[in-house]
This record gives structure tokens, C-alpha cells and sequence, in this order.
């Protein structure tokens, strides 16, 4: 290693925990560590909480800082936070199925990752979504790990944990609901939707109250659950977090990693590097270190040290629709969440299957700019689309290790997501229309006449579109990683973060990044 490089820009060492020492310099770092943690975000707090826990030595590396805006604790501030300095401000490329429209891709830059700006959304999603997974990650092998990680307001029972780093709140059990989500509650019974009072416990359909990483009434992110959690052993603190810093690549050295490439020196761990870095920034760090696929690798110059072609394919995300829109007959109390704190989980028309239907009730005027302008007093009904059949890629720009990365999720790329994303809207204008809001709708503001017609129809879809922000799928397991998550082919090294999702859980995808996280840890222990 290069000796006394200073690491510009890190906030206080006092905001970790008394387990975690924050370097400031190279010259700090031990001489040994059994992993190293690329990304600290969801998946890499877990890891460097359970595997400190367990006696193991740990490096985590970020590339940002730890969070210090006041609006990341702020819940319904959450939408300041991307395009904020702890956002990569990534973007798609232009998208054909969006009439060219280019869209945001917001990843967290901060200790903690995109916990800490996203809307907060803790939900699991369902059992028949993860039992299309490889044996070994279906709902079943999930279900110890998703209680294990949380402490939910409901209390401990076969489905929720009770002790868990992560505090999990249902809106169920909370007082100051904004009434227009009440209204949404009696408004989807009445279009003949069954209520579930727990959409993370036995019946994770319907219509239900939101549940969120949030412990009273501030966030809690992977951060402040797995980090500001751990204590100090007998041999001092176990986690040593290097932020504010960039890692550049991978070392590879026949067919093994033996470290972790950054600005000057290369550390190198006796065990696993351990990549967490997200779905977006995974791959990219695989294909600049020669992990991918070979032949477009060396035309970037990048000598290939291991053929796999699925690294950077098969990304999935969410689309959703922004949105169904109605003019307020009065102002709409604010909600003192995240804007959202009723949905509905369609059930799917086969049984057995998991929804491929989501529709959230916002109590703030959502829409997007190309749909047009939608003053308050307004509410908006945002159908979102779980289960979509398009598949986009990730690809490297160049050999610069600096460089974002292409993203191209080809958003309605198959024409059956725009069909479902129809039947969404039908969906929420049904209960929109129904007579638990006849005390708060003025007028339906969008889609309105544009509705009436096949082609008006497709045209709102296409300009109303946009990213829930769940991508996943870009080193899945069977293709990129084996069931342990080693990456194939190349010794020494696993990723774990929601790049390796093989499907979208149908729900937002924070939960199941952090079961899965769990549940690797518990990998790497056993070797």
C-alpha cells in the first residue's frame, strides 16, 4: 500500500458508531482484514454488521460521505434528497418506448447507499415472486431473514421480527394518516379490493396501510440500523469505514481477486472482496476489472480475465405511471410519511401468482412534466407495473474507471407492459370514481378526455411513464453468481446487492436486498 493518502471531505468520525473507526488516511488502515466491502449501502451495512459481529475483520469502502442533510431523517423531505449531493444523478439513455424520453436513475451516494434518499418503503413483497428463484433464495429460505433484520411495530409472530436492526413501521399502527389515504382504504373496498391488515404478514394482497424504514419519526436507514448498532469488541472497533472514496477496480491474478483497487494503493484482504455496489455500479466495476463479456471488453481496450456474457443484462425495473390526477375540492393534509400511506396490491387474476399491479394513493400533486400542469389542492393514483416482461442492460462507456455507466432499462420495450400499465389506470380510475371520494374529488384532472381513445390511451401511457427506481438483475444468480453468490469463475470474490436479484420481488426491492444480505453473510461465515 501507498502510505498517507488523505481522504478529502469525510464528516465527523463522531457520527459512527463506537464499533465503526472512520479512517481519514491510508496510513490508518490495518495491516490485515479478512473482507473487504465494496458499497456501503444496503447490502454492504449488513454485511459489515453480521460479519463484525462475528469476529470478522472488516473494510468498508464508499465512495460518499455520511449523510448530514437534515431532510434524509425528515420522512416526507424524501424528495429533496434525489439530484441532491447524495445522488450519483445517473441517467438512462434516450428511451423509444418513452417517446425519447431519457429518465432519472437516482442511486444513493452516502454511507448507507439509496436508503438514504428513497421514498422509505419497507415492503417485502410475495411469496410466489421469490418462489420463482433458484432453490435455496425462494420465500421459505427469505422468510428467517427478513425477521431477523427487522423490528416491527406490530410486534414479533411468524411473519415479522421483533429484535431486529431495522425498525419497520406500519402506518397501521400510527394516528395522523392524511384522510385522503382513509378515503383510499374505504375507496378500494368499495371497487371490491379485500384489506390485509399487514402487507408483510400472511396476506400480502389488497389494499393496506404502508409500511416504511422508520423508526418514530425519522429515517431509518442501513446505516443508522447495521452501523450505528455495533459496538466495540475487545480488540477495538471491528469495521473500519473508508469514505469519500472511489474504487477503481478489481485486482484479478489467475482467476482470483486478490484486492480492491483504489487511488494509489490496492488493499488486500486474507478472505472474499465482497462487491455491494449496486445494480448499476456492480457490473460496472466487473466489466472494467475484465468480468463480462469478452469480446465487448476488449474492444474497450480491458483484457478479459473471465467470459461472462450475462454481466450487465437482464436489468429489470419498475415502471410506473405519473399519473391518475384529480383536482381537490379542498387542501389535502400533508402526509407526515412519505406522501404515500395507502396502496393496493392487485391481486393477480391466476391464482398462486404473485400481482403485477400496484396502486399507491399520493397526497401530493405527482404527475409527470410531459403529462402537464397539475395545481393543489390535488391527490394522485399511481399505478406501478411488478411484474414487467422488458429487459434492459448496463454497459460500459469506456475503459475510464471514472465514467458512469450506460443504462438502458428499455422501459415498455415489450408491448404487454403498456397493456398491464392500462389495465393500472383503469384500475385507479375506478376507485378514484368511487363514492368514498365523492367528499374530497373536484374533477378526474388526467388521464380525462385523452382516456377515450386507443391512441390517446397509448400516447398517456407513453408521456406519463416514469422509473420507480428498482433496478435489479445485472449479475443474477445462475448466470453471473452461483447459488453462494461467488461470482463464476473467478475465486475470491461474491457480489451481493440487488444486482443479483434474478426476478423483481413485485414490491419496492429494499427489503428483500437486506434479506438476501442476511442471508449471504451467513454464506460467508461458513466459507
Amino acid at each position: 500500500m501507498a502510505g498517507g493518502v488523505a481522504l478529502a471531505g469525510l464528516s465527523s468520525p463522531a457520527r459512527a458508531a463506537s464499533g465503526v473507526r472512520s479512517l481519514t488516511s491510508s496510513e490508518q488502515l490495518r495491516a490485515t482484514y479478512d473482507h473487504v466491502v465494496v458499497g456501503a449501502g444496503s447490502a454492504g451495512c449488513v454485511l459489515a454488521h453480521r460479519l463484525a459481529r462475528a469476529g470478522r475483520r472488516v473494510l468498508l469502502i464508499e465512495a460518499g460521505l455520511r449523510a448530514d442533510l437534515p431532510a434524509v431523517t425528515a420522512p416526507p423531505a424524501w424528495p429533496s434528497l434525489q439530484e441532491s449531493a447524495l445522488d450519483w444523478r445517473y441517467m438512462t439513455t434516450p428511451q423509444p418506448g418513452l417517446g425519447g424520453r431519457a429518465i432519472t436513475c437516482p442511486r444513493g451516494k452516502a454511507v448507507g447507499g439509496s436508503s438514504i434518499i428513497n421514498a422509505l418503503a419497507y415492503q417485502r413483497g410475495h411469496a410466489a415472486a421469490y418462489d420463482r428463484w433458484p432453490a435455496g433464495w425462494r420465500h421459505a429460505d427469505l422468510l428467517p431473514y427478513f425477521r431477523r433484520a427487522e423490528t416491527f411495530s406490530g410486534g414479533a409472530n411468524a411473519w415479522r421480527g421483533g429484535d431486529g436492526p431495522l425498525h419497520v413501521l406500519s402506518l397501521a399502527d400510527v394516528t395522523d394518516r392524511t384522510p385522503v389515504a382513509e378515503a383510499f382504504m374505504a375507496a378500494a373496498q368499495q371497487a371490491g379490493f379485500p384489506v390485509t391488515p399487514d402487507l408483510g404478514g400472511e396476506v400480502t394482497v389488497g389494499v393496506g396501510w404502508n409500511q416504511l424504514s422508520i423508526e418514530g419519526h425519522s429515517r431509518d436507514d442501513a446505516a443508522t440500523a447495521y452501523l450505528d448498532s455495533l459496538e466495540s469488541g475487545p480488540a477495538g472497533a471491528p469495521v473500519d469505514l473508508l469514505a469519500g472514496t472511489e474504487v477503481l477496480g478489481l485486482e484479478i491474478e489467475r482467476g482470483r481477486c486478490i484486492g480492491v483497487r483504489l487511488a494509489g494503493w490496492v488493499v488486500r484482504p486474507e478472505g472474499d472482496v465482497l462487491l455491494c455496489a449496486g445494480a448499476i455500479d456492480s457490473p460496472r466495476l466487473l466489466m472494467l476489472s475484465g468480468i463480462g463479456p469478452a469480446d465487448e471488453l476488449r474492444a474497450l481496450g480491458i483484457a478479459s480475465a473471465a467470459d461472462l456474457p450475462d454481466v450487465g443484462r437482464h436489468l429489470e425495473d419498475h415502471p410506473l405511471l405519473a399519473g391518475v390526477a384529480y383536482q381537490a375540492r379542498r387542501p389535502v393534509p400533508p402526509s407526515h410519511y412519505n406522501h404515500c400511506d395507502s396502496l393496493l396490491y392487485v391481486p393477480h387474476a391466476t391464482a398462486g401468482r404473485s400481482p403485477d399491479i400496484l396502486v399507491m394513493c399520493l397526497s401530493v400533486p405527482f404527475v409527470r412534466p410531459t403529462v402537464g400542469p397539475l395545481a393543489a389542492p390535488a391527490y394522485v393514483l399511481v399505478p406501478c407495473h411488478l411484474q414487467p416482461r422488458s429487459r434492459g442492460s448496463v454497459r460500459l462507456a469506456s475503459s475510464d474507471p471514472r465514467a458512469a455507466a450506460i443504462i438502458d432499462p428499455n422501459y415498455l420495450g415489450d408491448s404487454d407492459d403498456l397493456a398491464v400499465l392500462a389495465k393500472g389506470v383503469e384500475i385507479a380510475r375506478e376507485i378514484g370514481a368511487a363514492k368514498a371520494f365523492d367528499d374530497w374529488r373536484a374533477k378526474e384532472v388526467y388521464p380525462g378526455p385523452a382516456w377515450t381513445t386507443e391512441a390517446g390511451r397509448t400516447d398517456f401511457i407513453r408521456r406519463a411513464t416514469d422509473s420507480f427506481h428498482h433496478p435489479v438483475g445485472t449479475c443474477r444468480i445462475g448466470a453471473v453468481v452461483d447459488e453462494a453468490l461467488r461470482v463464476k469463475g473467478v475465486a475470491g470474490l461474491r457480489v451481493i446487492d440487488a444486482s443479483v436479484l434474478p426476478g423483481l420481488p413485485a414490491a419496492m426491492i429494499n427489503a428483500a436486498v437486506t434479506a438476501v444480505a442476511e442471508k449471504a453473510s451467513d454464506l460467508v461465515l461458513a466459507g
